[in-house]
C-alpha cells in the first residue's frame, strides 16, 4: 500500500481542492468558498502532504492539474457527492439540525413566485435555510456545473447530460409589449416604423427570438439591448418602441406595478407563435427527493399565479404549467 503521507485527510481541504480546480485559481475558489486565500492554500497543502503527491502545478503564470490531480479530482467528487446526500437524506427525515441548499433562479421568478415557493419549501424542510442567486439561465448552468449551487431554475436550453436530472416546470409563450406610440394589434409592416428594444445575444431569450425572427425573414434593425427585465420594459417605453418578451418576465415584472402598467400594451405576437420551457435542474441522485419535492411545489404556486390571474395584468398568451404526473 502507498504511502499515506505526512497530515490528515480532511473534507474541508476536498472542498477546497474542488472550489480552485473548478474556478482556476485560489483567489476565485477562496472567494466561492467565503474564505481567505491563505486559508484555502493552506487547506490545498495540507492535502497534498496527506497524500504526499502534487495536485496542482500553480505559479503566478501557471495554474493546472497534475496527472494526479486529474486522477483525484474524480474522486473527490464522489466523496462531495456522497456527503451532500448524506446530509440532504437525513434533512429530508428531520433529523439533521441544518442543511443549506443553494438555488439560482430566472429573475422572472424573483417577485411572485420565489416567496412563496421558499414558503412551501420551508414548511416540507423546517432544517432547511436557502440562499438564492437570481440570473440568465446560462449563468445558473454553470454554476451548477461547478458545483456552486445545488439546484436551479433555467430555461431548457441545453442538451440532456447523465449527470443532471430534469424536472419540467412550464411552457412560457412569448408575447408583444409595446409604448402606447404603437398602434393597437399591430402587424409586422406596424411594427418596422418603431424601435425594437432587444434581449441580450447572450441571453436564451435573445437568441430565441432573433432565431424567430429569421425564419419569417423580418429583422428589424439592431439598436438596444439589454440583459434584465426591468430595463428593457423601461427602455420600451422611453423610445415609444416595442418587444417581444414572455408571459412569466412580463407577468413577474410589471403584474404588481400598478403606476407603470398605463404605459405598456400587451399582445398576441403578429406572427407564428412559440415559446421556451422551464425546468427545475438538479445533480442527478445527490439531494434524494428534494428536487422532485421542490418542482412539484413550484408548478403549484405557477398554477396559483398563472390561472388563478393574480395581479393586474390580462395575459394575451397562456402559460402551460405541467401536471406533476405528466412528466
Amino acid at each position: 500500500m502507498m504511502d499515506k503521507g505526512s497530515g490528515k485527510l480532511s473534507f474541508r481541504a476536498i472542498e477546497a481542492f474542488i472550489a480552485v480546480v473548478e474556478e482556476g485559481s485560489v483567489s476565485r475558489g477562496a472567494h466561492r468558498l467565503g474564505a481567505s486565500v491563505s486559508a484555502v492554500s493552506l487547506q490545498l497543502s495540507n492535502l497534498e502532504k496527506a497524500l504526499n503527491t502534487r495536485l496542482v502545478e500553480r505559479s503566478a503564470q501557471r495554474f493546472a492539474l497534475t496527472e494526479a490531480g486529474h486522477l483525484f479530482r474524480q474522486r473527490a467528487l464522489r466523496i462531495l457527492d456522497e456527503v451532500d446526500g448524506a446530509i440532504t437524506e437525513l434533512t429530508t427525515r428531520q433529523e439533521s439540525p441544518h442543511f443549506t441548499l443553494r438555488m439560482a433562479v430566472v429573475e422572472d421568478f424573483d417577485n411572485h413566485i420565489m416567496p412563496r415557493w421558499l414558503t412551501s419549501l420551508s414548511e416540507a424542510f423546517p432544517n432547511s435555510r436557502f440562499v438564492v442567486k437570481s440570473g440568465p439561465s446560462h449563468e445558473n448552468f454553470s454554476i451548477l456545473n461547478s458545483r456552486a449551487t445545488d439546484l436551479i431554475v433555467a430555461v431548457d436550453a441545453m442538451d440532456p447530460v447523465d449527470w443532471i436530472e430534469e424536472h419540467p416546470l412550464m411552457r412560457d409563450p412569448y408575447m408583444l409589449v409595446t409604448s402606447p406610440n404603437v398602434p393597437a394589434n399591430p402587424e409586422l409592416a406596424d411594427l418596422i416604423n418603431y424601435p425594437m428594444v432587444r434581449y441580450a445575444r447572450e441571453q436564451h431569450m435573445g437568441r430565441q427570438v432573433e432565431a424567430q425572427l429569421r425564419r419569417i425573414k423580418f429583422v428589424p434593425p439592431k439598436v438596444h439591448e439589454f440583459s434584465s427585465n426591468q430595463t428593457l420594459f423601461s427602455m420600451v417605453t422611453a423610445t415609444g418602441g416595442w418587444a417581444i418578451s414572455t408571459a412569466s418576465a412580463v407577468h413577474g415584472t410589471l403584474s404588481h406595478r400598478r403606476d407603470t402598467l398605463h404605459k405598456f400594451r400587451f399582445y398576441k405576437l403578429p406572427m407564428p407563435n412559440f415559446s421556451r420551457n422551464v425546468s427545475l435542474y438538479a445533480r442527478k441522485d445527490i439531494l434524494s427527493t428534494v428536487p422532485e419535492r421542490a418542482a412539484t411545489d413550484l408548478r403549484k404556486c405557477l398554477r396559483d399565479v398563472f390561472h388563478q390571474g393574480e395581479g393586474e395584468i390580462t395575459l394575451p398568451a397562456h402559460v402551460h404549467v405541467f401536471d406533476d404526473d405528466a412528466v
